[in-house]
């Protein structure tokens, strides 16, 4: 099958979110099993600063926009390590710029008319590649409106939803929808269009030929106005048409066996460097040296979607063990920790991200904690897992599908689970997890084993996927 992945970001290319992290692993599964596929972006700063080798593809193409024409050029690499093509779209006034989106914290004025435009590139730039592809796969609004402008027709369309919160749903002025070169009469737009606000995940939502998420609970939570505001009732409306697939994991990026970050390599069979990973991030952290005390610890955007603010209130009930916390975020949360780390012997807090020191922490630690108000997918806990750390999460989007306290359907346990959002069932799993690690080893030990044994590779993704495309192509035929 001839497959194009768009996205908006793509690593190692230009990284914003896990979106990145996708983009940049599942074609990679899915050239593996034998389809053409290849990925398309903007050509931003961060890519012509790049180490990557990078040629000239498409010179020069004309891109018809309202009213008028612009034009773009392509440029092309590979990713690392494949044969996989990726394009850079570029357009110097709208994507030479330091930021994806925006500068941090916040978002450029024109990027409705940034990411129509890369919209509108995409399809003038297939002829000149002489390559057409069955399916186009879109993710999240920034490439929504190729749904509309294809709606009907080939190449069919698939729309993933990373993130269906207020802040990710691509809002606009609706007087701004000239911008998109769409007319306020047509069918599909009346269905994004409302309430004075252009929206354009409900673009995707209403006109590609089939819908995902990156979990199967999740793909449920959205039909929850809880999770997806007024959106809800559009995913409703698709029903079985909304899938969801689980995200992966890249087994190659994410192996303790050869990481380079760590103290010491260790893999299931050999658990033994592990111990000397613990010691060596106490060290780091400047807490006690104690292989006898469950060391937990938390990678994560500070910030209450992610259960912060509960992990901030639980903190004056959470003793006998150790934490270590890397993040940024919230001021009132980075507060909160920095304070415990001043006060308190047995807590460490680095107030801002460093991915070799993520990479330590997810070996040294005993405990993983992700108690996320919701999660799309999360990939946190699937990182711990791998590295042999078990994750205590609460049961909500991807968190659900991938740990398991209590088996159920051939799983077995590999982490620990609470689901009310309370300070009182977060207490209850880092108790239940911490008493286990304590008081018996062996059992501790088969769990470490369960949870590195879990399968998270791309590949098992990557076959869902082809079978949500089969699907697309169908609607179009």
């Amino acid at each position: 099958m001839k497959i194009l992945f768009a996205s908006a970001e793509v690593v190692p290319f230009a990284k914003v979110g896990g979106l990145a992290d996708v983009a940049g692993s599942l074609p990679l599964a899915l050239a593996e099993r034998g389809h053409d596929v290849r990925v398309i972006m903007p050509k931003y700063l961060s890519v012509t600063q790049g180490d990557w080798p990078l040629w000239r593809a498409v010179p020069g193409c004309p891109v018809p926009m309202p009213g008028w024409t612009s034009g773009c050029a392509l440029d092309e690499s590979r990713l690392p390590g494949s044969e996989v093509p990726v394009y850079f779209v570029e357009h110097h006034d709208y994507f030479s710029r330091p930021g994806v989106y925006g500068p941090p914290g916040g978002a450029y004025e024109d990027n409705l008319e940034r990411l129509s435009f890369f919209c509108r590139a995409i399809l003038a730039v297939l002829t000149p590649l002489n390559w057409q592809p069955e399916v186009i796969h879109l993710n999240d609004w920034h490439t929504s409106l190729l749904a509309v402008y294809l709606e009907g027709g080939a190449p069919a369309t698939v729309f993933t939803v990373h993130n269906l919160g207020p802040a990710y749903q691509g809002t606009f002025p609706a007087e701004k929808l000239p911008v998109t070169g769409l007319q306020a009469d047509y069918p599909c737009t009346q269905a994004f269009v409302r309430g004075g606000q252009l929206n354009l995940a409900a673009a995707g939502l209403c006109c590609a030929d089939m819908v995902n998420t990156v979990s199967p609970t999740y793909a449920k939570e959205i039909a929850d106005p809880a999770f997806s505001g007024d959106l809800a009732p559009l995913v409703r409306r698709r029903g079985k048409e909304v899938w969801g697939i689980l995200n992966g994991l890249d087994y190659e990026v994410w192996n303790p066996a050869t990481d380079r970050a760590l103290a010491a390599n260790f893999s299931a069979d050999d658990l033994s460097g592990k111990a000397v990973c613990k010691a060596a991030l106490q060290r780091e952290a400047g807490l006690e040296e104690r292989p006898d005390v469950p060391l937990v610890g938390l990678v994560t955007r500070l910030d209450a979607q992610k259960g912060l603010d509960l992990v901030a209130a639980a903190l004056p009930q959470l003793r006998d063990l150790q934490i270590v916390v890397l993040g940024t975020g919230a001021p009132d949360l980075e507060a909160v920790f920095a304070a415990a780390a001043r006060q308190r012997p047995e807590v460490a807090a680095w107030l801002t991200f460093d991915e070799r020191l993520a990479r330590r922490i997810y070996a040294g630690c005993d405990l993983f904690l992700m108690p996320s108000r919701y999660e799309p997918c999360g990939l946190g806990q699937m990182i711990a897992m791998r590295y042999g750390t078990l994750p205590i999460v609460r049961a909500t989007g991807g968190l659900a599908d991938s740990v398991t306290e209590r088996g159920k359907r051939g799983q077995k346990q590999n982490g620990f689970v609470f689901s009310e959002y309370s300070v009182k069932a977060l207490l209850a799993a880092i108790h239940r997890a911490c008493d286990l690690y304590r008081r018996r080893p062996q059992r501790w030990a088969q769990i470490v084993s369960n949870a590195m044994h879990t399968d998270f590779t791309w590949d098992r993704s990557a076959a869902a996927y082809e079978r949500l495309y089969q699907a697309a192509v169908q609607k179009v035929r």
